[in-house]
Formats: structure tokens, C-alpha cells, sequence
């Protein structure tokens, strides 16, 4: 398989603080691999900033060591939540590890990953939202209050239901145990795509699809991705987008 190439955008927005952080390596523990990791904090920029620094050196190491990817990935996401649970911050996160063909994509909260196709899309993460039906029912199950679009502990309110941090909302069911998947790239596949919720809230994944098969080049992609979100559909909220192209440079 051809080498991929892959970029990055991250900009600010109209919000008055940036909480957003990402990883990105196309050499990843100088094997080849590729890593990406896109990190949506809240309450500060702590957690994703800590995040961003670390999970995917906790992932290296259990990798190395043998383990399975989505082992690495719920271990690192349970370590990397137990370091910080001692602060009142935390973040959404999507992680992906490209390898031998294949993707492995683990994710908490609203931050998604998908695979554009010729002619579809393929989701490879999960939202972790009260939209989602299984979501709601299992933290009403722990105890939450539910004051639409929030999880409700006491007087304060969370938005996703699986986070990295938050330590006060796991006593009503907010995990930081990661949904995963995994998706053999064919020769259909163009694109994965993975972003914060700054890209998802504005546009929907059928129109991201739509959209990314204009540009062939990554870098010509995401800043027009950018355009669209912040200019153009006047997005509120910070953006992160990591794009790698699967069919190679």
C-alpha cells in the first residue's frame, strides 16, 4: 500500500478560549503507522490538552507490548481518565491507528470519526449524546437527571455521556470507556475524516461525504472544510479536523 498523507486544522473560532487539541503522526512509533488523536475539552482546556500529550504514548506502549488495539485503546482512555480525575475539567476524544490496512478508531463523547467512499460514507465511531437512545437509557439506569440536552447531577449539567475527566458525573454514569471499531480500507475508500463536534454540528456526515470527493489533494480539503464550518455556515465553536487520504500520496 501506497504511504498515506494526512493533515490537520485547528483553529479557534469565534469562541473566546481554544479547547480543542490534537496528535498526529504518520510515522507512529517509527513503524510506518499512523496516529491521530482529536481532543474537545471543556471546563478549562486541561484535560484535552493533557490528553493530547499522552494517550497516544499510553496506546505505543501497550501496543508494543503485544496488546490488541481496542485493548490499548480502553486501557489508555481508563489511565488517562484516572490521571486527571482529580481535576474539574474534560474532554471529548476520537483516536485512530492505522495499520497493515487496516483502522482502528475509538472515541468518547461527540467527537467522530467516518470513511468517505466513492459514493457513501462509513461511520467508525459512536455519539455519545442523550439522542442516542442506549446512551440515555444507561445513565438514567446510574441515577441521572435529565434536562435535555444535559446529563444533570445536583446543579450541573454535562452534554456528552462517555468523556476522559469529569470525575464528578461517574456517579451517574458518565464513562470514559471508549466505543471502537475497525474498517478494512478498500479500494472505494477515499478519505477519513475525523473531527470535533465544531464540524459535525454544522454539517451533517452526508454532506461532509458530498463535499470532500471536490478535492483531491488533503490539505485543499480541510481548508475548505474550515471555510465552510466557520465562514459559511457561521459555526460557534472551535474546529479540529484531522484528515488522512487512504489512497496514499
Amino acid at each position: 500500500m501506497q504511504s498515506m498523507k494526512a493533515a490537520a486544522i485547528s483553529e479557534k473560532g469565534p469562541r473566546p478560549t481554544m479547547e480543542d487539541f490534537y496528535f498526529l503522526d504518520v510515522d507512529f512509533g517509527g513503524n510506518g503507522w499512523i496516529y491521530g488523536g482529536i481532543y474537545d475539552g471543556h471546563g478549562g482546556d486541561y484535560a484535552a490538552r493533557y490528553a493530547a500529550e499522552n494517550l497516544h504514548l499510553l496506546f505505543l506502549e501497550k501496543i508494543l507490548r503485544g496488546e490488541s488495539p481496542f485493548q490499548a485503546f480502553r486501557e489508555s482512555y481508563e489511565e488517562i481518565a484516572g490521571r486527571i480525575s482529580r481535576q474539574d475539567s474534560g474532554t471529548t476524544a476520537v483516536d485512530f491507528f492505522i495499520k497493515d490496512g487496516w483502522i482502528y478508531v475509538a472515541n468518547v463523547g461527540d467527537a467522530e470519526a467516518i470513511v468517505l467512499t466513492d459514493d457513501n460514507y462509513i461511520e467508525l465511531s459512536t455519539l455519545h449524546r442523550l439522542d442516542n437512545q442506549k446512551e440515555r437509557e444507561r445513565v438514567l439506569r446510574s441515577g441521572a437527571m435529565i434536562e435535555y440536552p444535559y446529563v444533570v447531577r445536583g446543579n450541573r449539567g454535562l452534554m456528552p455521556t462517555r468523556v476522559l475527566g469529569d470525575a464528578y458525573f461517574r456517579a451517574v454514569g458518565v464513562i470514559p470507556t471508549p466505543a471502537a471499531q475497525k474498517h478494512k480500507i478498500e479500494d472505494k475508500d477515499l478519505y477519513l475524516i475525523a473531527a470535533t463536534d465544531g464540524l459535525w454540528d454544522v454539517a451533517g456526515k452526508n454532506e461532509v461525504a458530498s463535499f470532500a470527493r471536490n478535492y483531491p489533494e488533503i490539505e485543499k480539503l480541510l481548508e475548505a472544510l474550515k471555510r465552510e464550518a466557520l465562514i459559511n455556515r457561521h459555526g460557534s465553536d472551535n474546529l479540529t479536523v484531522i484528515g488522512v487520504n487512504l489512497r496514499g500520496d
